[in-house]
């Protein structure tokens, strides 16, 4: 009878269904270790850390632009001067924005287009007046008033070029189908440098707002046109990112990413670390044993006996020879589960033989 009992637990552990659980959850663990919590949470902080970085690429190109643009100054600034003619020399004055850039050397250009006038070849030399100013005019029309000092000012002497009668004619006759046709005219374009290296120093109220252009001569002179033109004279890293642009957009770009990106996960770290929930140490196991509590009374003694006997020390036998049958029972029945039910039956089993 007992053999028998057994052999039919042990059948029930090896049925074919058994196997198969066993076969499944061995197939299903890895499935179950790509979903689990931890691996969720390392999922949904790889894609928070790539969409910071690849946010993190765009704010850089964009301070690196910003960088740029506000470290490079324009390499040539121009500004038409409208000349003021009547009495006296010929004046004119020109506004800028905020365009330049302190400590910066500049080279300061006067360039005039002049007809080949007789006046103007009698003139001979004359003289170019251009002073800045760190204020503006009421108006293009009115002088810059005596009273505002000036930031720079230069004098300078210009001439036309000289060419004999016999040159002149020479020349005039080469180029006579291009006068012609409109592709040239009868005039000079004079470029004098008036200032050179020129650096404003650090403060709003040290760079040029307006310009006043005067052409100091003896007699009246005729002009087609007159501009100033600053350019820039880069050194240094200045002229390394204006003349290898995309390698420094490369590199600084790059080093605002890794900037940016240590940055926020050393704020992440920190917010992780202060947000983290406080744990809860763990209460301290009393030493006394826990378990069941049975009152059983021997047949020659009037007192009863208490047995404590904890669930997780307890060996099975104890358990079984301990007990009567119905407290077994009625234990089994609070510890039964799906995995000991052939547990339990050999429990009953042996209790049955003890009796």
């Amino acid at each position: 009878m007992p053999d028998s009992d057994y052999t039919d637990d042990e059948s029930e552990y090896d049925s074919p269904s058994s196997t198969r659980a066993v076969i499944m959850d061995a197939l299903l663990a890895p499935l179950r270790a790509l979903v689990s919590k931890s691996a969720l949470r390392l999922y949904i902080n790889a894609l928070l850390f790539m969409g910071a970085t690849t946010l993190l690429v765009g704010i850089s190109t964009i301070a690196y632009g910003i960088f740029y643009f506000n470290f490079i100054p324009t390499i040539g600034l121009e500004r038409e001067v409208h000349l003021q003619f009547g009495n006296g020399n010929p004046w004119g004055t020109a506004t800028f924005e905020s365009e330049f850039i302190a400590q910066q050397p500049y080279d300061v250009t006067v360039i005039l287009e002049l007809p080949r006038t007789p006046s103007n070849l009698e003139t001979g030399n004359f003289m170019l007046d251009l002073t800045l100013y760190a204020s503006r005019p009421a108006s293009a029309v009115l002088p810059i008033s005596s009273t505002i000092a000036p930031i720079a000012h230069a004098r300078r002497p210009a001439l036309l070029t000289y060419a004999s009668p016999l040159v002149d004619v020479a020349q005039r006759t080469a180029r006579l189908p291009f006068y012609v046709v409109g592709w040239k005219r009868e005039a000079e374009v004079l470029e004098v440098s008036i200032m050179e290296e020129l650096e404003f120093d650090r403060g709003m109220g040290n760079l040029p707002q307006s310009l006043r252009l005067e052409i100091q001569s003896d007699l009246k002179m005729q002009v087609y046109f007159a501009k100033v033109e600053f350019r820039a004279r880069l050194t240094g890293l200045r002229w390394l990112m204006y003349r290898w642009k995309i390698t420094s957009f490369v590199v600084f770009a790059s080093l605002f990413w890794f900037v940016s990106v240590g940055s926020a996960s050393l704020t992440w770290l920190a917010l992780t670390w202060v947000l983290q929930p406080a744990t809860i140490p763990k209460t301290e196991i009393s030493d006394e044993p826990q378990g069941f509590v049975k009152d059983e009374s021997d047949g020659d003694s009037s007192s009863g006996e208490t047995f404590r006997v904890k669930k997780e020390e307890a060996p099975e036998s104890s358990l079984v020879h301990s007990l009567p049958a119905e407290d077994e029972a009625g234990m089994g029945s609070g510890l039964e589960s799906a995995e000991a039910r052939g547990l339990q039956r050999r429990r009953s089993h042996l209790t049955q033989q003890a009796d």
